[in-house]
């Protein structure tokens, strides 16, 4: 193995050949980041801005972007209809939202994707019989965030945040690393206890990080942005 491997998660030294992209707006964006973080297939999560008309968007200068999740995902492990599903049920595409930063909003990567989000959405409204609030269009840009946003409730587990620091010093290497994404996922409280304790040992933490993180999973919150 070589030498800049030898320190690397086990989960993060084998990434599929093929993958696809998807860009999702569900309110905010960190929460998101952890649910997908979660899901077996999803190799990648990034979050960051899209959707609006100006350049190189901030956080605190979004203009009209908005706070948007990105993923790459193995599509022989996991379709897009099934990242549909999990984006319309885990926030509320049928409340129109309060500000633009918010938005529900779906960007799509190729005309399957357009296809496919546009019957989900349409399915969506005729089951509920109310109007559905997603945005729904063509994926032109995609600006990543501040490191302060990547694998939010990662970094606020120090012990954990240093080890991973340790194994990938480079940030855009961390903030891609699937390890990362499901250590984060676990400590939102998405995936299962039996799960984490199964994989709990594929991230690369020592024998005290993988304690602690078993400590700190906990059930998830309701998405919620601002207020």
């Amino acid at each position: 193995m070589p030498e800049s491997y030898a320190n690397k998660p086990p989960v993060d030294l084998t990434v599929p050949a093929q993958l696809e992209t998807a860009t999702f707006s569900m309110g905010c964006f960190w929460s998101p980041d952890a649910l997908f973080g979660s899901v077996e297939g999803v190799v990648r999560t990034r979050v960051g801005y899209a959707g609006g008309s100006t350049l190189s968007p901030t956080y605190w200068r979004l203009a009209d972007h908005v706070e948007t999740v990105q993923l790459d995902y193995d599509p022989d492990k996991i379709t897009y209809q099934d990242l549909l599903q999990l984006f319309f049920s885990n926030h509320k595409p049928t409340r129109e939202p309060w500000k633009r930063q918010y938005a529900s909003a779906i960007f799509y990567h190729n005309q399957e994707q357009e296809r496919l989000s546009q019957e989900a959405k349409e399915m969506l409204e005729a089951q509920l019989g109310q109007k559905v609030y997603t945005e729904r269009s063509l994926y032109k840009a995609f600006y990543l965030a501040e490191d302060r946003h990547q694998k939010y409730k990662l970094q606020r587990q120090p012990t954990l945040w240093e080890e991973f620091r340790a194994m990938y010093p480079e940030m855009v290497e961390l903030v891609n690393s699937t390890a990362a994404a499901r250590v984060n996922a676990y400590l939102y409280g998405y995936g299962s206890r039996e799960k984490l304790e199964e994989e709990v040992a594929c991230f690369g933490l020592s024998p005290a990080g993988q304690k602690l993180l078993l400590e700190k999973a906990r059930a998830p919150k309701e998405i919620s942005c601002g207020r």
